[in-house]
C-alpha cells in the first residue's frame, strides 16, 4: 500500500478541507508542535483503510472536528498495478454519538489524474464495495493484512511502535503467515483433503454406475449384428410386396366405393313409387271447387239480404229513438214535480205569513207584561231598598249603619208580573224558532223548484225539434222490427261464410295433396337425377308412370353392374389376403410380429421399428462394452488422484511444513533486522532469536546476551525499527505474492536516539527508499532528522483547527 493522495474535511483537528499530496513523495516527515495534529494524518490513513484508528482504540467521538457535525477523509492510494480511492463519512448525532455514515472503495482507471480534485468525482472508477463492513473485507484483500497485523508492520503507531518486537510467538507466527502467504500451504492441505474425498467418492460413484452395465461379450455383439444383416436383407423384399399389396388395396377400395355407390343407386330406384290416392285426387279436387262456388253463392245472397236491412234500419236509430222516449217522460215528470213544488212553496209562504204574525203578537206581549213588572215595582220599590240593608253597614238612604234588619212583606203582583213576562218571552222564542224553521225550508223548497224549472228548460230546448212522444213509440216498434230481422239475417250469413270457409279449407286440402304429390315426384326424380331419368310432362299421372317405368327397367341393369362388381372384389381380397401372409411369413422368419390386415406401409413400418430395434439394441451393446471401458479407466484415474491427494494431505497435516517454512522467514528477518540494529547501534548490538524470543548480543559487553525487554528506550526504538524495516524490505521479497509491504509510516520515538544513532536511522531511511522503492513517512519533533528528509508536511494549528504545508528541503 503506497499513499497519493489525503483529503481531510472536519475530521479530528482539520475543520476546514485539507489535502496532503504524495504522488511525488518518497520520503517524508510530518512536523510541527505537539498537538498540532501530526498524528492524526496517520490516524485518517489508518481509519480510511479499516475504520478505526490504534489511537482511538475503536472509539470514534473525537474523530469529528468540535465544531462540525459531519467530517470526511477520502484516500487515494496504490497497491500493485491498480489505484484505488476510499471515502468514509462520519456524522454526529444531537445525542453526541459519531458514527460513521457511508464508506465506499473504487478501483481507478489509469489515465485518471488524482492530483485533479474535480476528477476524483464520485462513481468515476470501478465500485468494488459499499458499507463500512464490506469496504473493510475488500481493503485487507487488496492490502493483505488485518488491521491489527497492519499496525504492526507498516503504520506503526504512538507508544505502539515496539509491538513487533515484544509480540508472543503465536502473533508473530500470524504475521509472518499473511505477509508470506503461508496461508496459502493450509489451503493446499484442505483442498488436498478435499480432494482425496471427492476422489474417493467419485470412485465409488463410478464403480456402483459399473456394476449397473452389462457386460457385452462378442457372442451379443455378433447374434445383433446377425440380426440387422437379416433385417437389412428383407427390406427389398418387403417393399417389393408392399408397393403391390398397396395397389391392390387402392383397387380393393374403388371397388368397394364402386360397390357402394350401386348399392345407394339400386337402394333410389327402389326408393321411385307411385303414391297412393293419385288416381281420384282430380276428381276430389273439382268436387271441391263446385262446393266453394255454391257457397260462396250463398253467402252472396246472404249479404244483400243483411244489406237491405241495415239501409232499411238506418233511418230508424233505435238507441236515438230510446233516448228521446226517455227524454219525453222525463219532461213530464219533470213537469208534474214543479206543479207540486210551486204548490208547497205557495202554502210554505203562507204558513210563514202567518207565524210572523204570530211573532209580532208574542213582541207585543212581551212588551205589556214588562210594563207590569216595572208598575210592580214602583210600588215595592220600599221592599227593593230593604233587600239591599245588611247588618253593620250604612243604610243607602240615611248612612245610617244597620243594627238589624226590619221585617220584609213579600209583594205579590211583583212575582206574578214576572212570571207572566218569562211565560211571554218563551212563548215569542218558540214562535221565532217555528219561524225560522219554516223560512230555512222555503229556500230549499224554492231551491229545488228552480232546479227543476232550470231542468224542463233544459229538457224542452232537447226535444224542441223532436216527433211528439206517440210518433217516437211507433218509430220504436218499427226500429224493434227491423233489428230483430236484421238479427236473424246476420245469424244466417254468418252460417253460409262457415260453410264456405269448410269448403275452401277441403279444396286447400286437396291442392295441398295436389302439391305434395309433385313434390314427392321431384324428390323421387332427384334422388335418381345422377342416372339420366326422362323429362317429366306437365300431366301427374303420366310424370309418375314414366318415372315408375324408367325405374325398374333401370334398377335391373344397375343390379347386374353390382354382382360383377362384387366378383371383382373378392378375387382382388383374396389376393391381398395372399400377400399379407406372405409378408408376415418373412417377417415372422426374422422375429418381426406382422400388423393384421394393414396395409403395405404398415409392413413396412414393422420392418422399419424391428431394424431401428435392432440397430439400436447394437449400438446400446456397443455403448455399454464402451461405457465399461470408458469407466474402468475413469476409476482407474480417479484411485490415482486419491492416491496422490491421500498423501499430499498427509505430508501438510501436522502443519510441519509450514512451521518449516515461518521458522525460516523469522530467521531471514531477524538477519536483516540484525544488520539494520548494528548499523544504528554502531556496532553494538545484533539481534538473535532463541526459543522462539528476541534477543540483542551487546558486543560492548563481551557478548552478553539479554532480551529485548531489558533494553532502555532508545535501544528498544532502534530495535523495533530495525524489525520494521526488515519487515518492509526484506519479508516482501519473501512473500508469496499476496502481499507487498509498498511503505512504512513511523510515528514518534526518535526523540530517544543519540546524535550518532540517529544518524545511522536517517541513513538507513534514506537507503529503503532508493534501493528498494519504498516509500517512508515519519513523525517526529527532532529538527535534526527533519531537516534530513527531502519533504516534510509542516502542521500548525490555529482558531480554524489545524493546516498544512508542503515544503521541499
Amino acid at each position: 500500500m503506497r499513499p497519493i493522495r489525503l483529503d481531510l474535511n472536519g475530521f479530528g483537528s482539520y475543520a476546514d478541507t485539507t489535502t496532503l499530496d504524495f504522488s511525488d513523495v518518497e520520503f517524508f516527515a510530518l512536523t510541527g508542535p505537539t498537538g498540532a495534529g501530526k498524528s492524526t494524518v496517520l490516524d485518517s490513513i489508518c481509519f480510511a483503510l479499516y475504520g478505526r484508528t490504534p489511537r482511538l482504540k475503536g472509539k470514534l467521538d473525537f474523530t469529528i472536528a468540535p465544531s462540525a457535525t459531519e467530517g470526511s477523509v477520502r484516500f487515494v492510494f496504490a497497491a500493485g498495478a491498480n489505484r484505488y480511492v476510499l471515502t468514509r463519512t462520519l456524522r454526529r448525532s444531537k445525542q453526541g454519538q459519531v458514527k460513521t455514515q457511508n464508506a465506499g472503495i473504487e478501483r481507478l482507471p489509469a489515465d485518471v489524474d488524482v492530483t485533479d480534485a474535480n476528477e476524483l468525482t464520485s462513481g468515476l472508477g470501478t465500485p468494488l464495495a459499499t458499507g463500512a463492513n464490506k469496504v473493510n473485507t475488500v481493503v485487507e484483500k487488496i492490502i493483505g493484512l488485518p488491521f491489527e497485523q497492519f499496525t504492526k508492520s507498516v503504520l506503526l503507531p504512538q507508544g505502539e511502535f515496539a509491538q513487533f518486537l515484544h509480540a508472543t510467538a503465536a502473533e508473530r507466527r500470524n504475521i509472518l503467515e499473511n505477509l508470506l502467504g503461508h496461508g496459502v500451504y493450509a489451503d493446499i492441505q484442505r483442498k488436498a483433503a478435499a480432494r482425496r474425498d471427492h476422489a474417493d467418492t467419485t470412485r465409488k460413484t463410478l464403480d456402483a454406475q459399473l456394476a449397473k452395465i452389462p457386460t457385452v461379450g462378442d457372442a451379443d455383439l455378433s447374434h445383433a449384428e446377425g440380426k440387422v444383416t437379416e433385417l437389412d436383407d428383407l427390406s427389398h423384399t418387403v417393399r417389393q410386396r408392399a408397393e403391390e399389396l398397396d395397389n391392390l388395396t387402392t383397387t380393393v377400395t374403388n371397388l368397394r366405393e364402386r360397390l357402394t355407390a350401386l348399392d345407394a343407386d339400386l337402394s333410389h330406384l327402389t326408393y321411385v313409387k307411385r303414391p297412393h290416392g293419385l288416381d281420384d285426387l282430380t276428381e276430389r279436387f273439382n268436387d271441391a271447387a263446385e262446393k266453394v262456388a255454391a257457397k260462396a253463392a250463398d253467402v252472396e245472397n246472404a249479404e244483400a239480404d243483411d244489406e237491405r236491412l241495415r239501409e232499411e234500419l238506418a233511418g230508424l236509430n233505435l238507441a236515438v229513438i230510446t233516448r228521446r222516449i226517455d227524454a219525453w217522460h222525463q219532461l213530464h215528470e219533470c213537469e208534474n214535480n214543479i206543479n207540486l213544488g210551486t204548490e208547497m212553496v205557495d202554502a210554505l209562504k203562507g204558513e210563514i205569513s202567518e207565524q210572523r204574525e204570530l211573532v209580532d203578537a208574542a213582541r207585543e206581549e212581551v212588551d205589556v207584561q214588562t210594563q207590569q213588572v216595572e208598575q210592580a215595582r214602583l210600588v215595592d220599590f220600599a221592599g227593593s231598598l230593604r233587600d239591599q240593608l245588611a247588618e253593620g253597614y250604612p243604610c243607602p238612604v240615611c248612612d245610617q249603619e244597620v243594627d238589624r234588619l226590619p221585617k220584609r212583606d213579600i209583594n205579590h203582583a211583583l212575582h206574578d208580573a214576572q212570571q207572566a213576562v218569562g211565560l211571554a218571552k218563551q212563548e215569542l222564542e218558540d214562535a221565532e224558532k217555528n219561524l225560522q224553521s219554516n223560512e230555512s225550508k222555503l229556500i230549499t223548497y224554492e231551491t229545488r223548484l228552480n232546479e227543476r224549472l232550470a231542468e224542463q228548460k233544459r229538457l224542452k230546448r232537447k226535444l224542441a225539434e223532436a216527433p211528439d212522444l206517440a210518433q217516437l213509440q211507433e218509430q220504436q216498434e218499427r226500429a224493434e222490427a227491423a233489428d230483430s230481422r236484421l238479427k236473424a239475417s246476420s245469424t244466417t250469413l254468418a252460417t253460409a261464410r262457415k260453410a264456405l270457409r269448410a269448403a275452401q279449407k277441403r279444396r286447400d286440402t286437396i291442392e295441398n295433396e295436389h302439391q305434395n304429390a309433385w313434390h314427392d315426384f321431384r324428390h323421387a326424380r332427384d334422388q335418381v337425377a345422377g342416372l339420366n331419368p326422362p323429362v317429366a310432362p306437365d300431366d301427374l299421372h303420366t310424370a309418375w308412370g314414366e318415372l315408375v317405368d324408367w325405374a325398374k327397367a333401370r334398377h335391373a341393369d344397375t343390379r347386374a353392374a353390382r354382382d360383377e362388381v362384387q366378383r371383382e372384389l373378392a378375387a382382388s381380397d383374396d389376393r391381398a389376403g395372399a400377400l399379407r401372409r406372405d409378408m408376415a411369413g418373412a417377417l415372422a422368419e426374422v422375429g418381426v410380429k406382422a400388423p393384421t390386415g394393414g396395409t403395405g406401409t404398415d409392413y413396412i413400418t414393422a420392418h422399419l421399428e424391428a431394424t431401428k430395434d435392432a440397430r439400436f439394441r447394437l449400438d446400446g451393446l456397443r455403448e455399454s462394452r464402451q461405457r465399461r471401458v470408458d469407466l474402468e479407466s475413469e476409476i482407474g484415474r480417479h484411485v490415482r488422484e486419491w492416491e496422490v491427494a491421500k498423501a499430499l494431505a498427509d505430508h501438510l497435516k501436522a502443519n510441519r511444513f509450514t512451521g518449516w517454512l515461518l521458522s525460516e522467514a523469522l530467521d531471514e528477518l531477524v538477519l536483516g533486522a540484525s544488520q539494520t540494529l548494528n548499523r544504528i547501534s554502531n556496532g553494538q548490538y545484533d539481534l538473535v532469536r532463541r526459543d522462539n524470543e528476541f534477543w540483542v548480543i551487546d558486543h560492548h559487553d563481551a557478548d552478553l546476551a539479554r532480551p529485548v525487554r531489558s533494553l532502555s528506550g532508545g535501544e528498544t526504538f532502534a530495535a523495533s525499527l530495525s524489525l520494521a524495516l526488515a519487515l518492509s524490505d526484506q519479508l516482501a521479497a519473501m512473500a508469496s505474492g499476496g502481499t507487498a509491504l509498498e511503505s512504512i509510516l513511523l510515528d514518534e520515538g526518535f526523540g530517544t536516539l543519540d546524535p550518532d544513532s540517529l544518524d545511522a536511522v536517517a541513513t538507513t531511511l534514506e537507503a529503503l527508499t532508493t534501493d528498494s522503492n519504498r516509500m517512508v513517512g515519519v513523525v517526529t519533533h527532532v529538527a535534526d532528522l527533519a531537516n534530513r528528509v527531502p519533504v516534510r508536511y509542516e502542521v500548525t494549528k490555529g482558531v480554524r483547527g489545524s493546516r498544512v504545508e508542503k515544503l521541499v528541503n
